[in-house]
């Protein structure tokens, strides 16, 4: 498991969204220079995940207003994904990282089948990355359990400061 740093350039990735085609990180970040918040959730069948993206699509202006892209990161199938993002008319893209590429490369926590308690089988757990214009790491949060994950007015307000007082 990777652990970024502050600062640090941000890896890359390559995985297929819930519209079928490859989005590849490191092109979408040559080609859109906004911020880019990684949004890694547990899975579709999460309720707190539902909520938590429900509530990332009602600040989308908020976000936009920012210049920051939030892209929806999960282990599940293309087709469950693509019903949750019709289910919640999800603006912003979400994709499918099957074989945990980008959730291995980030160092976000993993629920396995052999940890301490049952939990819906292997799966990803929470996590937010805040990337700049330049690929560059500016905050992140993990989480190893559902609970505990910023807000949206929490991460606006992060994104405010952070801009305010970047070097």
């Amino acid at each position: 498991m990777a652990k970024l740093k502050l600062g640090q350039e941000v890896p890359s990735f390559s995985l297929i969204n819930t519209e079928g085609e490859l989005f590849q990180f490191e092109q979408h970040q040559k080609e859109d220079k906004r911020w880019h918040m990684l949004v890694f959730f547990r899975g579709e069948w999460c309720p707190v995940c539902n909520e938590q993206l429900e509530e990332l699509q009602e600040h989308l202006g908020a976000f936009r207003k920012l210049d920051v892209h939030p892209i929806a990161i999960a282990k599940d199938s293309l087709e469950s994904l693509r019903k949750m993002k019709e289910k919640h008319n999800l603006e912003f893209p979400v994709l499918s990282d099957k074989e945990n590429a980008a959730i291995d490369s980030y160092g976000v926590m993993m629920h396995r089948e052999d940890d301490p308690y049952e939990d819906h089988g292997e799966h990803g757990e929470p996590a937010i990355f805040l990337i700049d214009e330049n690929g560059k790491l500016m905050a992140q949060y993990l989480q190893s359990s559902p609970f505990g994950r910023p807000s949206a007015d929490g991460l606006i307000k992060t994104i405010k400061y952070i801009r305010k007082n970047k070097a």
